[in-house]
C-alpha cells in the first residue's frame, strides 16, 4: 500500500468518511439508485450504471482486444483442434479485435496475458455468448491474476440478441494491484468459451482505500454459503488440488464468511472414510454421465492423496471464513435409477431400522429412534472434523421423515405411555412430543461430540459451532420433532437456517419463512438466524432486494444462500448476479439498491465469416 492510500485510510477513519460498519459502498455509489422506502416496494426503478461506470476513471479504461497477445504463441490455431485455442477476427459497432475460442472437448493449454500496468485497476473480461445452434449454451472459463492462488470461473449470462446475434458481456474479475501482475486463462471441463477482450479501469487512491477497508471490515461478512458436496465436483472433473480450489476463489472478497459444507448425504461422503462411504463408489455403470464423472473424479483425487474435505477446510481458512461440516437428515438411499448410486452401506446393512409409515408401508429412510443410527452419524462427524473444520451442521430440510411408526419408535412409545402409537391419531400430541424428545437427544449428542472435539484439539474453551436448518414455521417444526426453542434454551445450537423450501412443509406454498418468529425466540441469545435463499430459484434483482431487506427488518442476522454460485433462473441480461449476491451483508446498500448494475451487453457485428444479419445461418441445421 502506498503512503497516499495509507494516509487516506487513517484520515477517513478519523473523520468518518469510511468506517468498519456497512455505511458506505465498496465503490462510488450511483447518483441515481433504486430506493426501497419501506424495504418492501421500490420507490423508483432507475439503474443508471454498468459495473465499470461506478469507478471515477472509467472513461480512462483501456481494452485489450487482441487475445493473440497471450503466450504461449503456439497455443493458437486458425482451425479447430482439441489442443489449441481457435482465433477469430471479430467486430462490434465500437471496436474490433481477435478473440480466442475453445469447444467442449478442449485440452488447450493455459494462456498468460501480459498487462503491463502499474497500480490498482478494476479488471473485466469480455466474454461472448455461445450458441447451441439456435439458443444460448452454457459457457465457462477460468481466469486469475498471476498473484492469485486459484482460478475464478466466469461465464457470459446474457441471452442472444435479435436474430440470435451473439452478445459480449463484461464480467468483473476483481480489483488488484497490476504492478508485476498479469492474467491467466484456463479451460473448464466440457465448457465452451470465447474470450474477446480484457478491460482495465485505473482506480483512484480513495477507491483503493474503500476497497481495502471493505475487505478488512467484518460487519458485513454475515452471509452463509452452502456447498452440496456434489456439484462442486461433477461439472468440473477436478484432477488436482488447484481444480478444487477454483470452486472457492470467487468467495474471497464476498460477504460469505460462513460456509455450511456438505459432504454428500447422511453418511455418504467424498473424503477418505472408515465410517461413511462414497456415493456410487462400487459401480461401473451409472444413472447419468455426471454421476460417473463425480465418482471417477473423487477416486482419482484419493489416488493422488488429495482429500476434498481437507482442501475445502484449508480454502475456507485461507479466506478467514468459518466452515461447518454438514450432514443431511435423509441422505441414505434414493429410488431407482439411483438406488445403487445414492446408497449408504450402513442403510443396506440395517433394514431393521428403516422407517415404517402409519399404514405399515416401509420407506427409504433410517429411523433416528434407533440410537445406533444417531451414534453412527456422530462417528461420521467425529471423523470429518479431524480435517479441522470449525463446527458441524445438520440439515433437517434434506429431508423428512426421520421418525415414523417403525418398531424402535413404537417400543419406546409403549414403554413411556403404555399405548401402541399405531392405534392413535397420526398427530396425537404424545407422538409429536416423543419425536421431539428423540431428535433433541440427537442434537445433544452432536453438541457433546463438538465439545469433546474441542478438548481433543487442546482448546476446550473454544466453542465449535452447531448449525441447523429448520422449517418455515413453528408448526412445521413441531410436526417433525424439531424443538428449536428447547435447543436454544439449552444452548445446543449457534446458527439457524430457515429453509422454507423443505418438502412436506408450509413453506413450499408460502415461499418464505417466519423470520420474525425466529427473531423472537433467539432474542437475547447468541444464536444467529439466516433466512434461506436458493441460488437457482432467484428470479430477479428487484425481488431479491425487496425480500432480503424485509428479512433484515424482521430481525435476520444474515442471509443464507443455497448453492450461491449455481443459478439458472436469474433474469438473463437484466442485472449482473454476483456483484449483488456476493454482497448480501451490505445492509444499507441492499436497502438503497446501489448494488444493482446494468449489464454491459455489446452486440457482435461480425465473428469470422459470420456477418450478423437478419438472416440467421443455422436455420438449416
Amino acid at each position: 500500500m502506498n503512503d497516499n492510500i495509507a494516509t487516506f485510510i487513517r484520515f477517513a477513519l478519523v473523520v468518518g468518511l469510511i468506517t468498519t460498519s456497512e455505511t458506505w459502498l465498496i465503490a462510488a455509489e450511483p447518483t441515481t439508485i433504486v430506493a426501497f422506502g419501506d424495504s418492501t416496494s421500490p420507490a423508483q426503478k432507475q439503474i443508471p450504471l454498468t459495473h465499470s461506470e461506478q469507478w471515477q476513471n472509467f472513461k480512462q479504461s483501456e481494452r485489450i482486444t487482441d487475445l493473440t497477445r497471450c503466450v504461449p504463441e503456439d497455443a493458437f490455431s486458425e482451425g479447430r483442434h482439441h489442443d489449441k485455442w481457435k482465433v477469430f477476427e471479430y467486430e462490434t459497432a465500437e471496436f474490433s479485435g481477435k478473440c480466442v475460442s475453445v469447444g467442449r472437448e478442449s485440452s488447450a493449454p493455459d494462456l498468460t496475458l501480459k498487462l503491463g500496468k502499474q497500480g490498482w485497476h478494476a479488471v473485466y473480461i469480455g466474454l461472448s455468448s455461445i450458441t447451441d445452434l439456435v439458443r444460448p449454451a452454457k459457457n465457462n472459463v477460468e481466469v486469475k491474476f498471476t498473484s492469485d492462488s486459484a482460478y475464478t470461473r466466469l461465464s457470459n449470462r446474457l441471452n442472444l440478441g435479435p436474430q440470435r446475434r451473439d452478445m459480449l458481456e463484461e464480467v468483473f474479475l476483481g480489483a488488484a494491484d497490476l504492478t508485476d501482475n498479469d492474467l491467466q486463462f484456463s479451460t473448464v471441463y466440457q465448457m465452451p468459451a470465447r474470450i474477446h477482450y480484457v478491460k482495465t479501469v485505473p482506480l483512484t487512491d480513495e477507491e483503493v482505500a474503500r476497497l481495502l477497508a471493505d475487505r478488512a471490515q467484518k460487519t458485513t461478512k454475515s452471509a452463509v454459503a452452502t456447498f452440496d458436496g456434489y456439484t462442486w465436483i461433477h461439472p468440473f472433473r477436478p484432477q488436482n488440488r488447484a481444480d478444487l480450489a477454483a470452486t472457492f476463489s470467487a468467495y474471497r472478497d464476498s460477504d460469505f464468511k460462513t460456509w455450511w459444507f456438505q459432504v454428500g448425504g447422511a453418511d455418504l461422503v467424498h473424503h477418505p472414510s472408515q465410517v461413511g462411504n462414497l456415493m456410487g463408489g462400487h459401480l461401473d455403470t451409472f444413472p447419468r454421465e455426471v454421476d460417473r464423472e463425480y465418482v471417477e473424479s473423487v477416486r482419482h483425487l484419493h489416488q493422488q492423496g488429495i482429500d476434498p474435505l481437507k482442501v475445502a477446510v484449508e480454502e475456507a481458512h485461507r479466506q478467514e471464513a468459518e466452515i461447518l461440516v454438514c450432514l443431511r437428515a435423509a441422505g441414505w438411499k434414493a429410488a431407482p435409477p439411483w438406488e445403487e448410486f445414492f446408497m449408504s452401506d450402513f442403510y443396506e446393512a440395517h433394514p431393521e431400522w428403516r422407517c415404517i409409515d402409519y399404514d405399515g408401508t416401509p420407506t427409504m429412510h433410517l429411523s433416528y429412534a434407533a440410537e445406533e443410527v444417531q451414534d453412527h452419524l456422530i462417528e461420521v462427524y467425529r471423523e470429518a472434523l479431524q480435517r479441522g473444520a470449525d463446527g458441524a451442521g445438520f440439515l433437517f430440510h434434506r429431508g423428512m421423515p426421520m421418525i415414523l411408526w417403525e418398531e424402535p419408535f413404537c417400543q419406546r412409545f409403549i414403554k413411556e405411555h403404555g399405548d401402541n402409537p399405531r392405534d392413535l391419531a397420526e398427530d396425537d400430541p404424545r407422538v409429536l412430543q416423543l419425536r421431539a424428545k428423540i431428535v433433541t437427544q440427537f442434537v445433544r449428542k452432536i453438541r457433546t461430540m463438538l465439545d469433546e472435539t474441542s478438548s481433543q484439539r487442546g482448546n476446550a474453551k473454544r466453542r465449535l459451532k452447531l448449525a441447523v436448518s429448520t422449517f418455515s414455521s413453528r408448526a412445521d417444526n413441531q410436526k417433525f420433532g424439531l424443538d428449536v426453542e428447547r435447543w436454544i434454551e439449552e444452548k445446543l445450537i449457534d446458527q439457524i437456517g430457515i429453509a422454507w423450501f423443505a418438502y412436506y412443509t408450509s413453506g413450499l406454498k408460502s415461499k418464505s419463512g417466519d423470520t420474525a418468529y425466529y427473531a423472537r425466540i433467539t432474542e437475547g441469545t447468541n444464536v444467529k438466524i439466516f433466512p434461506f435463499y436458493v441460488g437457482w430459484k432467484m428470479e430477479s434483482a428487484d425481488s431479491l432486494l425487496k425480500s432480503v431487506a424485509r428479512d433484515y427488518d424482521h430481525g435476520a442476522d444474515g442471509i443464507a444462500v443455497w448453492d450461491p454460485n449455481q443459478f439458472v433462473t436469474w433474469q438473463k441480461g437484466h442485472n449482473p448476479y454476483w456483484p449483488l449476491v456476493s454482497k448480501l451483508g451490505h445492509r444499507q446498500q441492499i436497502r438503497a439498491g446501489s448494488l444493482i448494475f446494468k449489464p454491459t451487453a455489446i452486440p457482435l457485428t461480425r465473428l469470422g465469416e459470420n456477418h450478423y444479419s437478419r438472416w440467421y445461418p443455422n436455420t438449416g441445421f
